[in-house]
């Protein structure tokens, strides 16, 4: 079985979600649940570079998937409701903006 997810052109927005977004000076915040019928989450990276984990092992400025500033990323639902981000260095405030998506 190929390892792809394929889907449309145009992906269609979850019906009654709305978008999240993080604000990370400190700490290791999470997204808050996500709705039932989504697939899977695009979010990107504004201002500062950041990290993430998925085994909840501690994340942090050093420790971590880097995720560059500027780029956006897609997770499945699930990845994206264990990640866990700090921002990447010791300065400015990395900003994370997710929206949810079903097929």
């Amino acid at each position: 079985m190929p390892n792809s997810f394929v889907t449309n052109l145009y992906p269609k927005p979850t019906p009654g979600a709305t978008d999240q977004t993080l604000s990370i000076t400190t700490g290791t915040p999470q997204f808050t649940a996500f709705e039932a019928a989504t697939k899977y989450i695009v979010l990107d990276v504004q201002d500062v570079d950041a990290r993430v984990t998925f085994d909840g092992n501690g994340v942090s400025s050093s420790n971590g998937h880097i995720l560059y500033a500027g780029r956006s990323y897609t997770f499945s639902a699930r990845a994206a409701e264990v990640a866990e981000f700090a921002r990447k260095g010791s300065s400015g405030t990395c900003v994370i903006h997710a929206s949810e998506f079903t097929d």
